[in-house]
């Protein structure tokens, strides 16, 4: 595996921060395979390290995987959805030099990383670009709805302004439409930040929309309980493996057709 920094902008955002993107390259010349690009939370405060170690599971399915640094507070909506843009559009204008399957990149989101995944994953057609739209989006925890209080309040705090319009374009339940990628939605009953109802609201607007999507509320949890190691797919509890991960992965290869662990040639 060979693993380096790029960043995703050609300039640095107003406020001077560069935003990057490490990738984490399994090294086969004559394949090419799909790459799921991960957005940590942190709440837009910050980009949490712990889902670094999320590369280990996706690397040892043989996909390529790539960690993204996104703009945090005191940026606001749009520019860290900018950012993931700018890393989909990278990682498909460099796919030939990468060994990246043009058509299958993933964008997987925890916490406010997964609400930047669905921003990106309703908003790409607005910008008229197909270069942006990712191939399948992989939700973990993610605050996704305007329907609860709390999770208002964090969007709109989010979002940094009293604009209505621009409110309800991070509304990610609102915006949800036919163009939407097919999604893979996982929390726990657990978890009372992203709870259950945020989830239901969600997938009841894909299903509205005809969207293909697959959802997880397991019992066990809190908000983010880290599952994965770098060593194993899921942590037991109470004698259960919460694989999240490893349910993702077997999703995805169900979406491209793909039964196998690792991808062959076939560019």
């Amino acid at each position: 595996m060979r693993s380096f920094q790029v960043n995703v902008r050609e300039k640095p955002t107003e406020l001077g921060y560069m935003p990057t993107m490490r990738l984490y390259l399994l090294e086969e010349s004559d394949r090419s395979r799909p790459i799921v690009i991960i957005a940590p939370g942190g709440g837009y405060v910050s980009v949490n390290p712990e889902e670094d170690r999320v590369v280990c599971q996706y690397n040892a399915a043989g996909f390529h995987a790539a960690v993204l640094r996104y703009s945090v507070s005191p940026h606001c909506f749009p520019e860290p959805e900018r950012d993931l843009m700018q890393a989909i559009g990278l990682v498909r204008e460099r796919a030939e030099e990468w060994g990246i399957r043009k058509d299958r990149v993933a964008i997987c989101g925890f916490s406010a990383g997964g609400h930047l995944c669905a921003c990106v994953s309703t908003l790409w057609k607005k910008t008229g670009e197909e270069r942006f739209k990712p191939d399948a989006v992989i939700l973990c925890h993610a605050v996704l709805t305007a329907g609860l209080d709390h999770c208002r309040n964090f969007i709109v705090g989010h979002v940094g302004s009293e604009d209505k319009e621009v409110q309800e374009l991070a509304f990610c339940d609102r915006q949800v439409s036919s163009d939407t990628p097919p999604t893979f939605l996982y929390t726990t009953f657990a978890d009372k930040l992203a709870n259950v109802e945020n989830v239901l609201y969600y997938g009841e607007m894909l299903a509205k929309h005809e969207v293909p999507f697959e959802m997880h509320v397991l019992p066990e949890g809190g908000h983010c309980a880290p599952w994965c190691d770098d060593i194993i797919w899921a942590k037991p509890v109470r004698g259960r493996d919460y694989n999240y991960i490893r349910m993702s992965v077997e999703w995805m290869r169900e979406l491209w057709e793909d039964s196998q662990a690792h991808y062959t040639n076939d560019r």
